[in-house]
């Protein structure tokens, strides 16, 4: 899985080899030259996929750097991240970083790592500084469709939240993913599937409109209301009816209930405070006998 971290800014322990192409270059340190060519054909796949939902025209360099593990790439990182991150994107500085293991399944894993982060990158470039104010959801949905070669988990873990009635409200999705794994895949998931349903309902116009939003600084319910008129709950509710098959009003209820708890303690509190008045009013009435 991936992520957006800071770096440490330590000296670099790697012998790094490099191909390069243009404005795309490729480092790694583990692997022969073949792997290296390898990343660079999939980093340029990645840019036509990619192209198919904004423009991915390179005008700057973008640098791949692949680590041969998880733990040498998260050594990079600033101690404390999630341990399950598999994949950084500075966006700013046009550095991709993805761990891939020299193997049988390189091609496969590349095919989803390198895609991914290069789509934060070309995102910021498209959107500007404003990319940081996207939710989580918008930016890693997208990130999920540019994937050469989408994980085939994702769809086995959304039938498997729906039928336990755990999915994720898009709304906790907003500023960041959660921190355990398992939480961390379901959100991933969402995020793939609710993003995609946007494409095939408003396109890929649709999708950048909604970024621009974002980018914009408007607030997670209101920047789908702007730029395709519907609130996101109301966009939630549609895709986990049509897409899920969940029953729509459980879902309504589920978007609603933080705002109904709250009617509740508006209306409860004065109730039990005008019961205790009455209370009180009737105890200190002067009792009445009635002559037979």
């Amino acid at each position: 899985m991936f992520a957006s971290l800071p770096l440490r800014q330590t000296e670099d322990h790697f012998n790094w080899q490099t191909l390069e192409s243009g404005m795309l270059k490729v480092h790694w340190y583990e692997g022969d030259a073949n792997f290296g060519q390898a990343a660079l054909e999939v980093a340029q796949a990645g840019l036509e996929s990619i192209g198919r939902w904004l423009p991915a025209k390179l005008d700057q360099p973008i640098e791949i750097f692949i680590y041969a593990s998880t733990d040498d790439l998260q050594s990079e990182l600033i101690p404390g991240g999630e341990t399950w991150v598999a994949g950084h994107a500075d966006p700013a500085l046009g550095f991709v970083r993805v761990a891939v293991q020299p193997g049988a399944e390189q091609g496969i894993i590349m095919e989803q790592r390198i895609p991914h982060e290069l789509m934060h990158v070309l995102l910021y470039r498209h959107v500007g500084a404003g990319y940081q104010n996207i939710p989580a959801w918008l930016r890693e949905g997208m990130a999920t469709l540019a994937e050469l070669y989408p994980n085939a988990d994702y769809d086995p873990a959304l039938a498997e939240a729906v039928s336990a009635d755990r999915l994720i409200s898009l709304r906790n999705l907003c500023v960041s993913f959660p921190a355990e794994a398992g939480q961390a895949f379901l959100a991933y998931a969402e995020a793939r599937s609710f993003t995609s349903y946007l494409h095939r309902t408003y396109g890929s116009t649709g999708l950048l409109n909604l970024a621009a939003s974002y980018a914009d600084g408007l607030d997670c319910e209101r920047g789908t209301e702007a730029a395709v008129g519907i609130s996101l709950s109301n966009l939630e509710s549609q895709w986990r009816s049509t897409v899920l098959g969940q029953n729509a009003f459980l879902t309504f209820l589920n978007n609603i209930s933080p705002y109904l708890v709250l009617l509740c303690l508006v209306l409860i509190i004065p109730m039990l405070g005008i019961v205790a008045t009455l209370r009180k009013g009737k105890r200190n009435e002067p009792e009445t006998y009635v002559r037979k």
